[in-house]
């Protein structure tokens, strides 16, 4: 498959990521945050935020978790998908833990009516010799919500590049296969790692790419 964009350490395919992971090789870190499907609900008016087609996606998990081959696997993830990809991780023979984004700087939308929506969750998955550069570290990351780039669920850069310095060395090689803006490839990039990003929606690979062309950022 010809790439949508190539540089010296990142590669973008436009493609659904559940045709490109079978023809890829083992990575060392897979990190991404996969469609949470069921985001653009009716919910009495509790909430009016609607994160459009990027969150919803008609595929079962457990076979893009199956087709990964990530010797660690982070997967942000809906509160009602945790379970399922745990238990996938645990099949495959992960270790596992639930990992959690607590927003600094969570939206006050509502606020007056119940509690803010202040956490994402992710689950972790580590086969045994995998790299972990950290020691004795707690599971909740405290970092603010970033700005979209032009994306509906951006991480925060330095979330990602905290989990890329955890599980990764320089070198090792780093797949997102729900790429969205490309936080994760400019995470690697920025620290000297390989990666790969997959990404069907070609407005997202785009402002990808364009993130991907700007010099190596100190973080």
């Amino acid at each position: 498959m010809e790439p949508y964009y190539q540089d010296s350490h990142c590669t973008i395919y436009h493609a659904d990521c559940r045709d490109v992971l079978p023809h890829l090789e083992s990575v060392d870190l897979v990190l991404t945050d996969i469609p949470y499907m069921k985001i653009n609900r009716s919910d009495s008016g509790l909430r009016n935020m609607n994160k459009g087609g990027a969150d919803v996606c008609s595929f079962n998990p457990v076979e893009i978790i199956g087709n990964v081959k990530g010797k660690s696997v982070y997967t942000f993830c809906g509160t009602e998908q945790v379970s399922h990809i745990r238990k996938t991780l645990v099949d495959l023979g992960y270790s596992t833990r639930v990992i959690i984004w607590e927003k600094t700087n969570p939206s006050p939308m509502n606020g007056e009516h119940i509690w803010l929506s202040g956490i994402e969750l992710c689950v972790y998955g580590k086969l045994s010799g995998a790299v972990f550069n950290a020691m004795c570290r707690n599971t909740v990351l405290k970092h603010r919500v970033p700005d979209s780039h032009g994306h509906p669920t951006t991480k925060p850069i330095m979330l990602m590049s905290d989990l890329c310095q955890v599980s990764s060395n320089a070198g090792d090689t780093i797949l997102d296969p729900f790429l969205g803006s490309g936080t994760t490839l400019r995470a690697a990039k920025d620290l000297g790692r390989k990666a790969i990003g997959i990404e069907i929606e070609e407005r997202y690979c785009e402002i990808a790419a364009k993130r991907l062309a700007q010099e190596v950022l100190p973080l």
